[in-house]
């Protein structure tokens, strides 16, 4: 696992910054059902607004947290530290607070009046939006017990997913629909696409050398 550069360090300093990550996600996973619902669960953004901000807070604040502790456990142990290793942990932090940001544009939809509920394509929006808050759900599963096979898995299946965002992007640019109803239906393609592909270098982190750090972001076509 990435973290394991804290091996013959404080045992208790790498379960804190494993269960923070962790954390984060989960909060995250708060953060997206909350803001998805106000676009397609008819959920009034209002409602929700301090919440969701709120819980976008406490990943900002906790990846700043674990971002302090890798710097000073890299000025204690000096030459010592696996530097590679510490520069992925920080790019796993990262991409897990980016989810909580992409989270915040989807509630940004709604309060900009885009709502979704009652569109005849609603229920194409509401299984990604179920099918994306349980692989949030899954990846910190899987990060958290370090279950390689899943990591594996669930990778593979996430970038058929992003590949079929992409698609919904130009589905969206060649309707003959409102712009309103296409750009709102792009722009959330889009937005899912991100949070699946940080969901994807968080796990990845597992089962990927260091060197091919972001590799899911590229489309296949470009990637080496």
């Amino acid at each position: 696992m990435v973290l394991e550069f804290f091996k013959g360090g404080s045992d208790q300093t790498l379960e804190q910054i494993e269960a923070t990550i962790v954390e984060m996600l989960l909060i995250n996973r708060h953060t997206f059902d909350l803001a998805i619902n106000t676009v397609v669960g008819g959920t009034d953004p209002e409602s929700v607004d301090k919440e969701v901000h709120k819980s976008d807070r406490r990943v900002n604040k906790a990846e700043r947290r674990i971002r302090k502790e890798l710097v000073v456990h890299t000025s204690v142990r000096g030459a010592n530290t696996d530097l590679p290793r510490v520069l992925v942990a920080m790019s796993v932090i990262k991409d897990a607070e980016r989810i909580g940001d992409y989270a915040k544009n989807i509630w940004d939809l709604a309060a900009g009046g885009v709502d979704l509920s009652g569109d005849d394509d609603a229920d194409r929006w509401l299984a990604l939006r179920d099918r994306t808050s349980k692989s949030i759900a899954e990846s910190a599963r899987i990060y958290q017990e370090r279950d390689t096979d899943a990591a594996h898995g669930l990778v593979q299946e996430m970038d058929e997913w992003t590949s079929a965002f992409d698609a919904c992007v130009d589905e969206m640019m060649a309707s003959q629909g409102s712009a309103r109803d296409a750009v709102s239906r792009a722009l959330l393609c889009r937005y899912l696409k991100r949070i699946t592909a940080h969901l994807m270098n968080v796990i990845s982190s597992l089962v990927m050398p260091v060197h091919r750090r972001d590799y899911y972001d590229e489309k296949k076509s470009d990637r080496e």
